[in-house]
């Protein structure tokens, strides 16, 4: 991996105070050129044979150290920065390039402090922006691979047009059933250190959700829980998880799932993340005729800016394969995407928005209708979170859902308003 955190600063005095010589070699200038406009592995290379007769002049060992950084040759970066400091002390690149090269190859205490001083010593501004990401990151790395328990309490009040995502053709006698509601939900996760670099994760919430006395047959309970174990190296993140889940509908079980993710995290900085995951599971309906074998693939990318505004969009695509016989056409492949933002306006008060489409296509013609289904579904999300005080959020939202199929029962629209208060501990 290249942490090419520092690549943008050029060469200057205010990063290289303590330099013991005025003027640099065509050498030096030529692989610093290199290292710093993406050719970081030639710099190095053309470095690498004079270390020996030149090892101990700190100009050289900053720019080796330099190219070192920029091309993954972390352990000899460290050599080289280290020789530098000894000679000058006060030398902030070498400092800061020091603790980049500490992260990379785990000693986050050392990175820090290196990190720290650099940026003490007085650097320019956008050095000691870039340097606040990384100890930001490793902060939450750090905090991240201790012993952690986090919880909440929530509760949610609203308002659907459609509960039982109805047609409004009224095909068949369906129609949308509209309803107030009230909902309850509550959770906990947590994470412990069993091991360097290692952790076990899990967590359990529960949910539940009341109609009014129109809508009672809607009323549904759902239950998920999960647990796996966590590796972290350098700013990468690998998961495996067990989760199994469980839904009513009206106190009668409706579905149950069990899956296995393997997921890959990996922080750019404290701004920005990337994340693929592969998912494999089986979706049960106790009163269906529709078990199927589930499998998902997907990547996501958040970034937040430095106005404050966060956005991130989503990916993912997969199937589901039925498992009993004759029902073949209920399985289908699907496509998705979404995205989001997120602005503050206030240090209590934020807007966001999500979009998110899905594409269906299913295996064969239903028996009723004669035709293969093919659905296309698009949702928009907007809202507002408050926070009161420390550890609430009051969120509110807008949601509009929209289903077109080539099956008239299976096209539907339904709006939602929502309110919800979170207690989080």
């Amino acid at each position: 991996m290249r942490l090419r955190f520092l690549s943008c600063l050029a060469l200057g005095s205010a990063l290289l105070v303590g330099t013991a010589h005025a003027e640099w070699d065509d050498t030096l200038k030529q692989a610093l050129s290199l290292a710093e406009s993406g050719s970081a592995q030639k710099a190095f290379e053309m470095l690498e044979p004079q270390e020996m007769q030149r090892s101990g002049d700190p100009d050289f060992d900053l720019v080796l150290g330099i190219a070192a950084n920029q091309a993954g040759h972390y352990t000899r970066a460290i050599f080289a920065l280290e020789r530098v400091l000894m000679v000058t002390p006060n030398n902030a690149r070498a400092r800061a390039e020091l603790g980049h090269a500490l992260y990379a190859v785990g000693d986050n205490a050392g990175a820090k402090t290196m990190l720290g001083q650099a940026k003490e010593q007085g650097i320019p501004t956008e050095a000691a922006r870039t340097i606040d990401q990384l100890l930001q990151t490793i902060e939450r790395i750090e905090a991240e691979a201790k012993t952690t328990t986090r919880g909440y309490l929530e509760a949610t009040a609203g308002f659907d047009n459609n509960v039982n995502s109805a047609p409004d053709s009224k095909t068949f006698g369906l129609k949308p059933v509209s309803s107030q509601f009230g909902g309850m939900g509550l959770g906990i996760s947590g994470r412990t250190a069993i091991a360097p670099r290692w952790s076990a994760i899990g967590s359990l919430s529960a949910s539940f959700r009341a109609h009014e006395t129109n809508a009672l047959a809607y009323d549904n309970t759902q239950i998920d829980a999960s647990a796996g174990a966590a590796y972290l190296v350098d700013r990468n993140e690998y998961t495996v998880a067990l989760q199994l889940g469980n839904s009513t509908i009206a106190s009668v079980s409706a579905r149950s799932s069990w899956s296995v993710t393997g997921e890959w995290t990996h922080r750019f900085d404290g701004f920005r993340q990337f994340n693929a995951y592969a998912q494999l599971g089986q979706l049960r309906y106790p009163q269906q005729t529709r078990n199927v074998d589930r499998y998902t693939v997907g990547a996501s990318y958040g970034q937040q800016f430095k106005s404050g505004l966060s956005a991130y969009g989503s990916g993912y695509i997969g199937q589901e394969i039925t498992m009993e016989p004759g029902v073949g056409h209920l399985g289908q492949q699907f496509i998705g995407a979404r995205v989001g933002l997120q602005r503050p306006f206030s240090a209590a008060l934020a807007g966001f928005a999500t979009v998110s489409l899905e594409d269906r296509g299913y295996n064969g013609p239903d028996p009723f209708f004669g035709s293969v289904r093919h659905d296309q579904q698009w949702g928009l999300t907007l809202g507002a979170i408050w926070v009161p005080a420390k550890a609430w959020r009051v969120t509110s939202q807008w949601a509009y859902l929209q289903n077109v199929s080539n099956l008239s029962t299976s096209t539907f629209e339904k709006q939602t308003l929502s309110i919800t208060a979170r207690r989080e501990f």
